[in-house]
């Protein structure tokens, strides 16, 4: 009974200790609730509105019957149709598509059953989860129609091959591992940079170095350089074990690279530190930051496709710099791509610097 009495006593405490403050009962019960609303209508796993077009060198009446399997379904967009190979391989690599189907001239002749034919679907690997689940889609849909057109209960008219561009072995890891080094990067970061001011302000050390004559600009601006040379640790750590360790081919250019990952850094830290210039203590930081990091992660497009959310979550996103990370690192690595190429993932980034920034400096300077 005493040890009841006590473990009771201490847990009343631990309550009262947790509640008593204001802004923390609002911390307990806002951020799951924004989490599970914005969440519940954005993350899904299902696959919709899969961009593909049909490069089709039949022009019969079954490839367009083809056509109208594929344009009649909710999971994919029909694009106009592809002029040539050339169209497909830069559609494909612009994201304007995401698959593509090759209808052979001798397709009607393989419907009908007197010779074999082949068709092809191409698919985009550096999206590797949204490209493998649309390609066994396109794979059954084709299937079904053979076995439908020759009434056969097994086997099909014609053979369907898949292909993966940039990514030949479907290997899952050249798109997951680049991903997770910007996620692990963004959370580290948040981490420190967020618990930064609210750690001094618990400790004390706050009022005597606002007592200093340093400016509120210079004191976030050596916080931020603090965090972002201390991040570059497991940086480098990870980097490392993403090139040597799990061998991801690396196609692009290191300073590319280097700059995509220090322009990341800095809008982490610009985020992280006006979650800490906004919180008085560091419960309240590290309850802010789970509030960021789990809608940034779960609707960053790493394992819910981006084209499958509403319009306006996509547009919300833009202020997320995982998505933007998660676009460009994996393009880097499997794509010898140019700055130009992914010039707009730059500029969202140094407008998530700016705003957040710029937001961290006003509320700090209020306070002082």
């Amino acid at each position: 009974m005493k040890i009841l009495k006590r473990l009771a006593a201490l847990i009343r405490k631990e309550l009262l200790q947790l509640l008593k403050n204001p802004q923390m009962r609002v911390s307990l019960i806002v951020p799951p609730f924004i989490q599970l609303m914005l969440l519940g209508y954005a993350a899904t796993l299902d696959l919709k509105e899969v961009d593909c077009a049909i490069l089709d060198y039949s022009h019969s009446a079954e490839s367009r019957e083809v056509k109208a399997l594929f344009s009649g379904t909710p999971t994919f967009v029909l694009h106009p149709d592809l002029a040539s190979e050339a169209d497909m391989r830069s559609r494909i690599e612009n994201h304007k598509i995401l698959m593509a189907i090759v209808i052979p001239s001798d397709f009607a002749r393989g419907v009908a059953g007197h010779s074999p034919t082949n068709v092809q679907i191409i698919v985009d690997g550096r999206k590797a989860s949204s490209a493998g689940m649309a390609m066994s889609y396109a794979a059954n849909t084709l299937r079904n129609y053979a076995m439908r057109k020759l009434q056969l209960p097994h086997g099909s008219a014609f053979e369907v091959e898949t292909r993966a561009w940039h990514n030949p072995n479907f290997n899952m890891q050249y798109f997951m591992i680049p991903s997770l080094l910007v996620m692990i990067t963004l959370i580290d970061v948040l981490m420190i940079s967020a618990m930064s001011i609210a750690r001094e302000r618990e400790e004390g050390t706050l009022e005597q170095l606002r007592m200093t004559p340093f400016s509120a600009g210079e004191m976030l601006l050596a916080k931020g350089c603090s965090v972002f040379l201390i991040a570059m640790m497991p940086i480098t750590l990870c980097l490392t074990f993403t090139l040597f360790w799990f061998r991801v081919p690396f196609s692009g250019s290191w300073v590319l690279l280097l700059s995509l990952l220090g322009t990341f850094l800095m809008s982490s830290i610009s985020i992280g530190l006006l979650v800490s210039s906004i919180v008085q203590n560091l419960q309240q930081a590290l309850l802010g930051i789970f509030l960021i990091i789990v809608p940034f992660s779960m609707l960053s497009g790493m394992g819910t496709p981006l084209e499958s959310m509403p319009m306006g979550f996509q547009k919300a996103m833009l202020l997320n710099p995982l998505r933007h990370g998660i676009e460009a690192l994996p393009r880097i690595f499997l794509e010898d791509v140019t700055f130009w190429e992914i010039k707009h993932v730059y500029f969202f980034l140094l407008v998530i610097i700016a705003v957040a920034a710029t937001m961290a400096y006003i509320s700090f300077s209020r306070q002082r």
